[in-house]
């Protein structure tokens, strides 16, 4: 246990891909963006999203904005809202609301294109 809880604490930084076989998230549909940030183009967030699943970070019947790290801000429909739109998903997947100790991740925009996601580890 000492040498996981010692692996954890050198581990800075965890970054997750997040990256489906196909498309499933289209910009006016299942997203959109509420601001630019200091990013100079914003297509290669567009093509980011569109080739990501953004489940985890969506919830059941309210709206979710995450926020990438150059101010970047999106905000992700709900899950009723998919329904609406004629998205097959299975609404029992997305949680009422996130848990309190939930640290939202910070979001990169990796190479090619990739949503990177920076979750800090809390363990002490």
């Amino acid at each position: 246990m000492k040498t996981m809880n010692k692996f954890l604490s050198t581990l800075s930084v965890l970054l997750l891909v997040i990256t489906v076989a196909f498309s499933q998230e289209r910009e006016g549909e299942t997203y959109r963006i509420l601001s630019t940030g200091n990013a100079s183009e914003i297509e290669p967030y567009i093509n980011a999203l569109n080739a990501a699943n953004m489940q985890y970070h969506r919830l059941k019947n309210q709206r979710h904005t995450i926020v990438f790290d150059t101010g970047v801000k999106v905000e992700l429909f709900s899950g009723a809202e998919l329904i609406s739109a004629g998205r097959e998903i299975n609404i029992n997947d997305y949680p009422e609301s996130f848990p309190v100790s939930r640290q939202e991740p910070n979001f990169l925009l990796g190479s090619n294109n990739y949503i990177l996601e920076e979750h800090r580890n809390s363990t002490k």
